[in-house]
C-alpha cells in the first residue's frame, strides 16, 4: 500500500509543469517634482529583476576608471633641462661628494629619472555583452531597493510640465523645497534627463545637497551604483533599454 502511494505521488510529481520566470515587471510613472504615481509601465524583467553580480559590477567600474584616467605624456626629465648646466659647486676642494648640475632627478626639483613620453592610454578593454549586463545589475539592484524614480508617461495632457524631469524655475530654492519635502539632506541624489534641462542644471549647481545631472548618453555604472536617489525620464530610461537590453 505504501509502496503505490510513493508510486502515485511520484507520477503526480513528474507531472507539475515548471513556469518560466516572466518577462515583464510593472513600474510606477511618477509625475515631478511631487513623485506621484499616476500610472504603471511594463519594464524587461532583465533590466529591473537581474540577480547580483558584484564581478561583473566591479569589471565595469574598473573599465570606467580606466577610461577616465589621463596619463601624464609630457612628464620634465633630466634631457628637458629646465634648470642650469653650470655645477653646483666645484669638483674639488670642498670636502663634500661631487654633484651636478641641478636637472639632476635626485634633487627637489620636479623633474622624473625615467618620466613617460607622449600620450599614455590606460584604456582596458571589455566586452560590449558583459557592460551591458553591469548596466542592468546596477538598474536591478537600486531598483529592488527603491531607489529608482520614473518620471513620465502620460495623463490628461501629454504636454504637462510635471511629465519633465525639470523645476519650473531655475532657482536653488526649487531643489531645497525639492530636499526638503522628500528627506533627502544627506542623500546623492542622480537625475538622468532625455535632453538638457537648463532649470534643473542651474537649481542643483548652488546647492549643499550633492547631485548630479546627467544626459542618458552619458551615463556610467559608477553613477548608478553610488546614487542614493535616482530619477530618471521615461524616454531616456526606454533609450537606456534599447542600447543596453
Amino acid at each position: 500500500m505504501m509502496l503505490r502511494s510513493i508510486r502515485h505521488m511520484a507520477t503526480e510529481a513528474s507531472a507539475f509543469k515548471v513556469v518560466a520566470p516572466p518577462k515583464y515587471t510593472l513600474a510606477s510613472l511618477r509625475s515631478f517634482p511631487s513623485l506621484e504615481p499616476h500610472s504603471f509601465v511594463p519594464l524587461p524583467a532583465s533590466f529591473f529583476d537581474a540577480p547580483l553580480r558584484r564581478d561583473i559590477l566591479w569589471s565595469a567600474v574598473v573599465f570606467e576608471a580606466d577610461a577616465s584616467r589621463v596619463g601624464s605624456g609630457f612628464v620634465p626629465t633630466k634631457g628637458d633641462k629646465p634648470f642650469s648646466n653650470r655645477k653646483i659647486q666645484p669638483q674639488k676642494g670642498t670636502g663634500n661628494a661631487r654633484v651636478g648640475d641641478r636637472n639632476s632627478p635626485i634633487r627637489d626639483n620636479g623633474l622624473k629619472a625615467f618620466g613617460r613620453k607622449g600620450n599614455v592610454d590606460w584604456s582596458t578593454e571589455l566586452p560590449k555583452k558583459i557592460y551591458n549586463r553591469a548596466v542592468q545589475i546596477a538598474f536591478s539592484q537600486q531598483y529592488r531597493d527603491g531607489k529608482v524614480f520614473i518620471i513620465g508617461g502620460e495623463t490628461k495632457s501629454k504636454d504637462s510640465d510635471d511629465l519633465k524631469l525639470d523645476f519650473q524655475f531655475g532657482y536653488p530654492k526649487a531643489t531645497e523645497l525639492f530636499v526638503k519635502h522628500h528627506n533627502l539632506e544627506k542623500m546623492h541624489m542622480l537625475f538622468v534627463t532625455d535632453s538638457q534641462r537648463e532649470n534643473l542644471l542651474t537649481s542643483t549647481d548652488f546647492v549643499g545637497t550633492k547631485a548630479d545631472v546627467i544626459p542618458k548618453e552619458a551615463l556610467q555604472v559608477r553613477d548608478i551604483l553610488k546614487a542614493n536617489r535616482i530619477y530618471i525620464e521615461a524616454p531616456a530610461l526606454q533609450w537606456l533599454i534599447g542600447k543596453h537590453q
